[in-house]
């Protein structure tokens, strides 16, 4: 029998493979998802019968509030949208950028961290600045180095999906401080597993999706904005969602929510916003610093088994502090496409990235599994 922090009934496809993947999508557990399904059900089934205006209007407001108790916000300072990509774009085409102005984010960031800024780079004079990595890691002295009083933005992943990385952002925050700038944050890799407070970590923007390390769906992100900076920021995107009152319909009127909501242009996918408030809360009872401390021992000693590999190198930090959910390797001479393809082959499911083969186990994880993992590929790799 498996020792786990969680009911493996909840994730029936743990009887079947070691999942170590939460880091691409992650499993979900069975509550989350029935709670989706009866909620599309009844609302395929009754329509407008059930899902009257008043429901409509309060159907973001159970997640809403939960991500905020998740994050240490106030819940003005939430908006749900369907994913971080649109997050970042929502937040990149509000600023206003003048020529000469430039934002600062690394060479190994996911796309959608850094193509926003470059689409506004190219309009409207902006400098995208990259801190180069040295086999997957970006000191915060390179990117200090990059930051001046030109500069409107760091855009910065907490985690980095490559190599595991993971910045402390108060110490991202003292950085940007000195010279006026945003910190404008990715925690798609960390919110979920990592312990995060905004306001004490002084975090000024933060975006996540729900289908990675929170146990969710795809089709629902969060995205917090701190009070002072929301005020100032008229949406990219604006609709019937954006203003106080949606269901009173003023087209000859446009006058935005006075929260974080004015972000919130559009009708959405209902269902995975009642999926992310169930994903949390499902979270919440287990305990986030629970979480925490579970993924950070698997991920540790899996670390420590994969030193002793010969022709195995790890690419993610060994310090605790440093790293979250993501254990990354790469090979002196195997392939690691091959490697990841073969593991899959043995029911051991990673992801090939960064020229490397990395995992990323949750909390439906357990000791057994980084035993298998590790044992499978020292067979693999000699």
């Amino acid at each position: 029998m498996k020792s786990s922090i969680v009911n493996l009934e909840d994730f029936p496809a743990t009887k079947e493979y070691v999942y170590l993947n939460a880091a691409s999508i992650s499993l979900m557990p069975l509550p989350v998802l029935r709670k989706m399904k009866d909620f599309q059900e009844e609302l395929g089934l009754r329509g407008t019968v059930w899902f009257d205006e008043e429901i409509e209007t309060m159907a973001m407001e159970d997640a809403r509030n939960e991500a905020s108790k998740l994050v240490g916000a106030d819940i003005d300072e939430i908006a749900l949208l369907s994913s971080t990509t649109e997050a970042l774009c929502t937040i990149a085409w509000s600023l206003d950028f003048k020529q000469g102005d430039n934002v600062v984010t690394t060479d190994m960031e996911f796309p959608s961290v850094i193509y926003p800024w470059m689409r506004i780079g190219k309009e409207k004079g902006v400098e995208v600045r990259l801190a180069k990595n040295k086999e997957g890691i970006v000191e915060v002295a390179d990117l200090e180095k990059l930051v001046d009083d030109r500069t409107r933005v760091l855009a910065i992943s907490h985690v980095e999906y490559a190599s595991g990385l993971r910045f402390n952002l108060e110490e991202l925050h003292q950085v940007t401080s000195k010279h006026g700038a945003l910190l404008v944050v990715d925690a798609i890799q960390s919110l979920g597993v990592v312990p995060i407070n905004v306001k004490k970590e002084e975090v000024d923007i933060f975006a996540s999706g729900s289908y990675k390390w929170l146990l969710g769906p795809f089709g629902a992100s969060i995205l917090y904005v701190k009070r002072d900076i929301y005020d100032k920021l008229d949406p990219p995107f604006v609709g019937w969602r954006s203003t106080e009152e949606p269901f009173e319909f003023k087209p000859t009127q446009l006058g935005y929510a006075k929260t974080a909501k004015k972000f919130e242009y559009s009708t959405t996918n209902y269902a995975s916003k009642i999926g992310l408030a169930e994903a949390i809360k499902y979270l919440q009872r287990i305990g986030i610093k629970r979480v925490y401390d579970h993924v950070l021992k698997l991920t540790g000693n899996l670390m420590q088994s994969l030193l002793n590999l010969r022709g195995v190198r790890v690419i993610t930090p060994r310090e605790n502090e440093r790293r979250a959910g993501i254990v990354t390797i790469r090979f002196e001479k195997a392939d690691y496409i091959e490697v990841a393809k073969k593991l899959g082959e043995r029911g051991i499911i990673v992801s090939p990235r960064f020229e490397s083969v990395r995992f990323s186990p949750h909390v439906y994880n357990t000791e057994e599994d980084m035993v298998k993992a590790s044992e499978e590929l020292k067979k693999i790799i000699s």
